[in-house]
Formats: C-alpha cells, sequence, structure tokens
C-alpha cells in the first residue's frame, strides 16, 4: 500500500474508533457526555439541560408557562450552570414539589424549586452545594398584629404541604389551630384573601413577593432559619459533584450575588418574630 493511502487507512480506522468510543450510556438515563469539559456532567440527551419545576414559582421562575419563562434567579441560574457546562439549550419540565422531596425519580438532569436542603430531604434525594439562603415568613391581611411568637401561636396558618414552612409550624412555633394545608402557595395565598385562614407560612422571599402582587396583604414577619436551598438530583446521582462545582464557581465568581441584587433589590426591613 502506498504512503499516503496508507495514511488515509489509519485516519479512517482512527476516526471509526473514536465513533465507538463516544456512545455510552452517557448519564442517569442514556445521555450523552456534553460539551461539559472536565466536569464530567452528563445529561440525559445530547446539548439539552433537563431542569424540574413546579409553578407558580415566582421571584425566582417568572411565568405562566415553562416553554415562555420571563426570567427569575433560579432561571437566570441554570442559564448560567449551561453556559458553564457548555449545554446549548435548557429544557424546563414540570414536576410536583412534593413528589420531588418525597425522592420521586424527576425526568430531569436537576431540579430547582426553592427547595431547602434538610437532614431527612438528604435520605432520598441528593443536593448540590447551596446557592440562596432563607427565612420563613408570615404573611397576613393587612391589620393583624402579631409582635412575637405567643401572637403567631394564636393564629391559624395556611402552608403548602410538605415544605420547610409545614415542618417549622410543626415542629418548632407549634401553633393552638392545626394548620391547614394545601397544594401550593397559591391556594395557600387564595385560602388567606378568602379569610379561612388568619396567616401564610412560607419562605421570604415568596411571601415578599406575594405581598406585592396581591392588594390586602402584607408581611408580618419572620423566623430565623437560615435555610439554604440546592439543587435536588437523585440519590446517589454521578452529577451531583460536578454540579455542585458549578455552583460554587458561581458563587465564588460573584453570580449568584448579582442575580440576588437583580430579584431582591430592596432589602425588606421584615421584623424578627423571634
Amino acid at each position: 500500500m502506498g504512503g499516503k493511502l496508507l495514511a488515509l487507512a489509519l485516519t479512517l480506522l482512527l476516526a471509526l474508533g473514536l465513533a465507538a468510543c463516544g456512545g455510552g450510556d452517557g448519564g442517569e438515563s442514556g445521555g450523552a457526555v456534553t460539551a461539559a469539559g472536565p466536569s464530567g456532567f452528563r445529561t440525559r440527551s445530547p446539548g439539552v439541560l433537563t431542569v424540574g419545576t413546579e409553578l407558580p414559582n415566582p421571584p425566582f421562575v417568572l411565568g405562566d408557562d415553562l416553554d415562555h419563562l420571563k426570567g427569575g434567579f433560579e432561571v437566570d441560574m441554570v442559564d448560567a450552570i449551561a453556559h458553564r457546562l457548555g449545554v446549548k439549550r435548557v429544557q424546563w419540565v414540570s414536576f410536583p414539589f412534593t413528589k420531588l422531596v418525597d425522592g420521586d425519580p424527576c425526568p430531569c438532569d436537576f431540579d430547582v424549586n426553592g427547595v431547602s436542603i434538610l437532614p431527612d430531604r438528604q435520605q432520598r434525594v441528593d443536593f448540590s452545594s447551596p446557592y440562596f439562603t432563607a427565612n420563613q415568613g408570615v404573611l397576613v391581611r393587612k391589620g393583624t398584629a402579631i409582635t412575637g411568637v405567643a401572637d403567631a401561636r394564636r393564629l391559624r396558618f395556611g402552608v403548602q404541604e410538605a415544605t420547610s414552612g409545614a415542618a417549622y409550624l410543626e415542629r418548632i412555633l407549634k401553633p393552638v389551630p392545626p394548620p391547614r394545608t394545601y397544594g401550593s402557595t397559591t391556594a395557600a395565598f387564595t385560602a388567606l384573601r378568602d379569610g379561612q385562614v388568619d396567616a401564610v407560612m412560607s419562605d421570604v422571599p415568596i411571601v415578599v413577593d406575594a405581598a406585592g402582587r396581591y392588594p390586602g396583604l402584607t408581611v408580618a414577619g419572620q423566623f430565623k432559619t437560615d435555610e439554604q436551598y440546592g439543587a435536588v438530583l437523585a440519590k446517589g446521582s454521578p452529577n451531583t459533584r460536578p454540579l455542585s462545582q458549578v455552583i460554587d464557581q458561581l458563587r465564588e465568581d460573584g453570580v449568584l450575588d448579582r442575580l440576588f441584587q437583580k430579584y431582591f433589590p430592596e432589602q425588606v426591613d421584615i421584623p424578627s418574630l423571634g
């Protein structure tokens, strides 16, 4: 075989060998390795980062349709994550919060939904490095006076089921009237407006946003819990470490601080209730 033909044959063999090695099962459900460089993050679908959440979730996810989102803290953060992983497209999918924290498998690479990192949840799912810190806020109708724990315990609270707010009411605050649980914060806000409950317990950013959207409601105060949000992955996911590394980079580079300033521009002086 001549020199040129031999070189061409070797080139073809090398290309075929690389193609054979480039498949494999990819991510957690048969995806392919993305252009993520040394991170090792694997997506379910080649070139697509699939992220789960549940609407409504303002101001972290803004919009009524996952196909036409208008921004939000977590939306912008996910875009930054995708960019650093070298993934060109983000695909959002709907997945219920209650199923997520119960450990049900999400058809996504990871989920973001303002999920607090709690020990009981860590037994069922993996969490990334934290990307946000929040306290528990109390939303009431205007004219409702709360000055401390004693006042709060006399109220009938509404709360979204399976949330850290529900856990705080049950384990820490222990109000005298049993709290009423709802499938979403929106349902709890509606119950508050209709007079079915006296207050709603939820994360401070959520109740602050609700007070701005619902006339007649206001934030009475907060309980300092310093909860940290993390992205949720399947238990034992090989993507947990590389995702955490990217989130750590976003924090170190000031990206998360800039997003906080963008979506929470005013430092609301919310009184502490105890």
